[in-house]
């Protein structure tokens, strides 16, 4: 199934923020994007033949609502993170997982039937090579289906994360990828003509809502900063983590209902199933 195993992963900054950010976005925003994983997953159903790979996996959210809903020989999780992979694993029994690079798949030709990315192909720094990468490791008949954040004026937590890393007063040398991608305009031309050069078809562009709930504002701001974003720029300085909540604070303080002291964030997003034809 793979050309060789990218054990090193990629070292790159953003690897290294999700390394540090695992546990506490397994258990804090990456609860709440489960709702999306599950959609991306039902998506794809009925899964055609060969092993499934969650691209991007994180702790596996769509390989485990996969594995529910059809039993699978081989299931891969792949990410970046050493971390990730691992509560992947956890997740799903019988699973196998794989350390690289989003950007430099290790598969061979034809190694997949199915391939799933929730919010995390949209990170890709190279798409339309992506998109290349894909159709050629999914057989014939393949499908590929992910999901991406709409636009920026769509995503109210996206633009709480934009103020709070806009204003940020400690400088970053790296860059923060951006949550917007090529797919937050949903069907586009662009879409269609990087999927037809990778050897693909657009079967479904479908445009949903997310409603993210916080009990108060302070678990809120620790779900965001708990985020591999965020810890790219408390890298090597976490002591300014407690400035970075309460900036975070300040932030979510307008979506807060001063009755019940709960925050809501309404989000738009996309779902999209690509499919390889079988001739």
């Amino acid at each position: 199934m793979t050309k060789k195993q990218d054990t090193e992963g990629t070292g790159s900054g953003m690897r290294r923020g999700w390394e540090q950010a695992a546990a506490r976005y397994r258990e804090g925003l990456g609860l709440h994007l489960g709702e999306i994983g599950k959609k991306v997953s039902s998506m794809v159903l009925p899964l055609p033949p060969g092993p499934v790979l969650d691209l991007a996996c994180g702790p596996g959210t769509v390989l485990e609502a996969l594995s529910r809903a059809q039993d699978r020989f081989v299931n891969v999780g792949c990410d970046f993170s050493f971390r990730m992979v691992r509560f992947a694993r956890q997740s799903v029994s019988k699973s196998r997982g794989v350390v690289a690079d989003q950007d430099a798949l290790p598969f061979s030709s034809g190694s997949f039937g199915v391939v799933v990315s929730s919010m995390g192909t949209i990170f890709s720094r190279a798409p339309e090579k992506q998109l290349q990468e894909i159709g050629r490791i999914l057989t014939p008949g393949g499908k590929f289906g992910f999901s991406a954040w709409g636009k920026p004026e769509e995503t109210a937590l996206g633009e709480v994360s934009r103020t709070v890393l806009r204003t940020w007063p400690h400088p970053y040398e790296g860059q923060v990828p951006p949550l917007e991608s090529p797919y937050s305009g949903g069907r586009s031309a662009w879409l269609e003509e990087v999927t037809a050069s990778a050897g693909l078809v657009v079967k479904k562009v479908h445009p949903d809502q997310i409603v993210f709930r916080f009990p108060d504002v302070e678990t809120a701001a620790r779900a965001l900063v708990g985020t591999g974003r965020f810890s790219l720029v408390l890298e090597g300085r976490e002591e300014l983590e407690e400035e970075l909540l309460d900036r975070t604070r300040q932030a979510f303080f307008p979506h807060r209902d001063p009755r019940t002291g709960q925050v809501q964030l309404e989000n738009r997003y996309y779902l999209f199933v690509l499919e390889k034809p079988s001739s």
